[in-house]
């Protein structure tokens, strides 16, 4: 069964494209529709219909997106493909950036602050001089060369 996983924005997108990148997953891209993840966040997209349709098998669906209310809406065309038992979300709640504020150790500091994640982020964490900008290059120079970072900051936000 191949895996199609949606991610609510672009920076979601690139932690998997990394993680998958460098076998941190349960999964390979050899598994997933498309060999990737898709910045999506419905299966209303002609692209992504067009894929499960040539694919035309069940498969699971991991959704990767800060709000949990958000339901999947599944098109009466892929109903034989999509079930709702094979529909997975992992929510980055309260957003991304507290990847990065736990790395930096500021975490308690962020809660005293009573700013967003994405605030306290835009003032206060920079990487090689350049300060976050909620970028999806930022993420990328921030991981792309310390994934096992990216991963022990996952396990401690999972805690």
């Amino acid at each position: 069964m191949k895996i199609l996983v949606m991610c609510e924005g672009a920076n979601e997108e690139k932690i998997i494209e990394l993680l998958l990148d460098n076998n941190k997953l349960k999964f390979t891209r050899d598994d997933l529709i498309g060999r990737k993840p898709y910045n999506i966040r419905q299966l209303n997209n002609p692209f992504i219909k067009s894929e499960l349709r040539r694919y035309n098998n069940s498969v699971i669906i991991y959704r990767i997106g800060d709000k949990q209310s958000d339901k999947l809406k599944i098109p009466n065309d892929l109903k034989d493909i999509v079930s709702k038992d094979n529909i997975f979300k992992y929510c980055t709640k309260p957003e991304l950036e507290i990847l990065l504020i736990l790395n930096e150790k500021m975490y308690n500091k962020y809660k005293k602050s009573k700013k967003s994640p994405k605030q306290y982020a835009k003032e206060n964490i920079s990487y090689n001089r350049i300060m976050f900008d909620q970028s999806t290059k930022f993420f990328n120079d921030y991981y792309e060369n310390r994934v096992n970072v990216l991963v022990n900051n996952l396990i401690e936000y999972k805690k």
